[in-house]
């Protein structure tokens, strides 16, 4: 007897017909049930499949958040191609460059990037180009037609769970953008684990509002689908329009970065005036919780449970805290999920002992394949089955880990190693500071040197001494950022991560210019 393949596209065409004429997705005034997911997904197999896509092939997507988006995920799984979600705020020219890198074949787009695309037609010609609207010159087609023609039965392909699902480009903070392959029964398999540790049921209405081109909210969608339940997509992040869709629809979890939950805090009347009695949890993830934000939710929504996980477009969730441990656990991103290790190890890849600093290594099922066409990369990030990110982390006596900083923002100043993640949070509980971000800058002394950038509250103002004397008070002297700068606000990619280079590089710019003049 043979055994039954673990594949996205078998788990959740299966999910899908139980579900049956239940809501599976709420989007403005459209509402497909899980029935016409299932259907519609099969046209994209079918489309896909007769405009000559063989599996392994890949499927380019630049669209915002709509139902769309969701079929031709999984129709991509059932038609054993891969989907390449790429980030709608990029130009023309970077559209082209994840686009070549990738082997993409053919593009799935919406006519609101119609320029950008205008060019990745002049420059990569051989590429097939749907639109989501009216299309170009040059188009296949309008996707909705072409699925009209489709047939609406399951595609006859078999699929198997070594297939790639993905490409997930990861999201470039430290460099360009490397997409990490994940496979279907990789997939297949996080949904399964993150549904047992977040208790999420097939009666649960996830919110969705982060962009789908990246990991976790993508994700947490399919999972819910893959439960039962449905999903509500907004297009956009505003804290009353959250409120007032889970209102609407009885919304019980949602997933939001930290840059979003600041602004919810921010909006607390506004938040306030919507009945969320039936939010159950929340979960945060994708950069780290500060406690500020974390202290400003739980007194706003008292009732709901917080989760705060560490992972990346690389492994999922790799670790979580539960909502009983957010007061007994500060700075800690909880326990390895299921099936799920993590070690800490020194640079010469030894394990170290509990509560030691080092660098975080993890291994499990649901962790990627490795980076696409980068053998040198691999070879730096795998050591057999575990793989290290460039995170710096340590675990307690309990188990529980602890992340410091990615490996490439560590300072290190006199040849000591300073944590940039502790400096902001020492920052970011002052009055008056509403963000602050610290990076590593030259200094012809100690070899680099904390510099500090502010966002200050709307209407107040704070002197660089106070927030070095605020420094001094609970941080050792050479962690004290040696100068501050003031913005309105901090560069951040779409899921809401600081771009910690670009202000390093700013910093450096400036100061070439002025010795310069």
């Amino acid at each position: 007897m043979g055994e039954v393949d673990l594949t996205v596209a078998r788990t959740l065409s299966l999910a899908l017909t139980r579900g049956a004429e239940r809501p599976a997705v709420y989007f403005g005034t459209q509402t497909l049930s899980h029935a016409d997911l299932q259907a519609l997904s099969n046209q994209v197999a079918n489309q896909l499949l007769a405009h000559g896509l063989e599996r392994g092939d890949r499927v380019a997507i630049v669209l915002p958040n709509c139902p769309e988006y969701i079929a031709i995920a999984i129709g991509c799984a059932k038609a054993a191609v891969a989907m390449v979600t790429l980030n709608y705020r990029f130009t023309a020219s970077e559209f082209i460059e994840q686009i070549r890198n990738s082997g993409a074949s053919l593009l799935i787009y919406s006519d609101h990037f119609r320029d950008a695309v205008g060019e990745v037609a002049c420059e990569l010609p051989a590429v097939q180009r749907i639109c989501v609207g009216e299309p170009g010159p040059g188009d296949v087609g309008e996707l909705s037609s072409l699925l009209a023609e489709a047939s609406s039965l399951p595609p006859s392909i078999e699929v198997n769970g070594d297939n790639l699902f993905y490409l997930g480009y990861t999201s470039g903070t430290t460099g360009l953008p490397k997409g990490a392959m994940v496979t279907q029964r990789n997939r297949a398999l996080a949904y399964h684990f993150w549904a047992l540790e977040y208790g999420v049921r097939d009666n649960d209405v996830v919110l969705h509002t982060g962009p789908f081109h990246h990991t976790a909210p993508f994700t947490f969608v399919l999972m819910q689908l893959f439960m039962g339940g449905a999903v509500v997509i907004l297009d956009h992040f505003d804290p009353e329009l959250v409120a007032q869709s889970i209102e609407k629809h009885r919304g019980t979890w949602g997933f939001f970065v930290p840059f979003m939950l600041d602004r919810l805090i921010a909006s607390a009347k506004e938040v306030g005036a919507s009945d969320l009695s039936s939010l159950r949890f929340i979960i945060s993830g994708a950069s780290p919780l500060p406690t500020s934000t974390k202290e400003g939710l739980l007194g706003l929504l008292p009732q709901v449970g917080l989760h705060e996980f560490y992972g990346a477009t690389e492994a999922g969730v790799i670790a979580n805290l539960r909502p009983a441990d957010q007061r007994r656990k500060t700075r800690c991103v909880g326990r390895p999920v299921f099936d799920t290790e993590i070690e800490i190890r020194d640079e010469d890849n030894n394990p170290v002992p509990t509560n030691t600093v080092g660098n975080i290594w993890m291994c499990g099922p649901t962790v990627f394949s490795g980076y696409y066409q980068a053998p040198e990369k691999n070879q730096e990030v795998f050591s057999g089955d575990w793989c290290t990110l460039g995170d710096v982390g340590r675990i307690d006596d309990e188990g529980y880990l602890y992340i410091l900083d990615r490996r490439k923002d560590v300072i290190k100043s006199g040849g000591v190693n300073i944590f940039p993640m502790e400096i902001e949070e020492v920052l970011r509980a002052e009055t008056g500071i509403a963000d602050a971000s610290v990076v590593g800058v030259p200094d012809d002394v100690w070899g680099e040197a904390a510099h500090a950038v502010i966002v200050y509250t709307n209407g107040v103002s704070v002197r660089p001494e106070e927030l070095t004397a605020a420094c001094r008070l609970k941080l050792a002297g050479f962690k004290v950022p040696k100068s501050f700068e003031m913005r309105e606000e901090l560069p951040r990619n779409a899921n809401g991560k600081v771009l910690k280079r670009v202000l390093r590089q700013e910093f450096i710019d400036r100061n070439q210019m002025s010795e310069i003049l």
